[in-house]
């Protein structure tokens, strides 16, 4: 009788892990890496005359986020930027926001974001709440955004002989919301999107259960 009861509990426990394999969000101690491509609008300083940017990347995201409640993971980014064009400058202390730096810039840039991320996976607490199973393989989230790091502005041609156009580094800042859809057709790797504001304004790519 007591293996009997044994083996209940052992079946009763191995559906239950399955079952938490299977939700699109895993809850605390659950992890997960995401590798994806993107657009990113960062907000770049540099010691010079023309002091910030606002700049449009094409970028290369890699995040890590860790559940530390049923609901909620936490995580950190990084990411390798390219941009060519900016859309806004600092000049003798006063901002142009309307000035957009035409397609022959003098300079291409190389940003290097670092952050931390914040996730509220709200689909996964509807599922709960209703009883349904709709969050098994899908997970619809919103979260917070924070970073910097270093950006390197390189000079690709010499502008009107000016001095001011030279290889500089610097920093950038984000910080902003953000809200993503990842779905896993199978327990272990899926696919992602997410647009926002902050460390990306849209990305997409695929996402590994760890």
């Amino acid at each position: 009788m007591k293996k009997v009861k044994v083996m209940l509990l052992l079946a009763t426990l191995g559906l239950f892990s399955c079952n938490l394999q299977a939700q699109g969000f895993g809850g605390s101690g659950s992890r997960y890496l995401q590798l994806g491509l993107g657009l990113n609008q960062h907000y770049s300083i540099y010691s010079d005359y023309n002091k910030a940017y606002n700049t449009n990347y094409g970028a290369l995201n890699f995040q890590m986020e860790f559940g530390v409640h049923k609901y909620i993971g936490v995580g950190f980014m990084v990411g390798a930027e390219i941009a060519v064009r900016t859309s806004g400058y600092y000049s003798g202390g006063v901002y142009a926001p309307g000035y957009v730096v035409p397609s022959n810039s003098p300079y291409w840039s190389l940003g290097i974001p670092v952050g931390f991320i914040a996730n509220f996976h709200f689909l996964q607490l509807i599922a709960d709440k209703t009883g349904k199973d709709f969050a098994n393989k899908m997970d619809v989230y919103g979260g917070l955004n924070i970073g910097s790091g270093p950006v390197f502005r390189n000079v690709r041609k010499q502008y009107n002989n000016d001095p001011y156009y030279d290889s500089r580094v610097g920093a950038l800042f984000f910080i902003g919301p953000h809200v993503g859809f990842r779905y896993f057709p199978n327990e272990k790797i899926g696919v992602y999107a997410e647009a926002g504001y902050g460390k990306s304004l849209i990305t997409g790519g695929v996402i590994f259960k760890m």
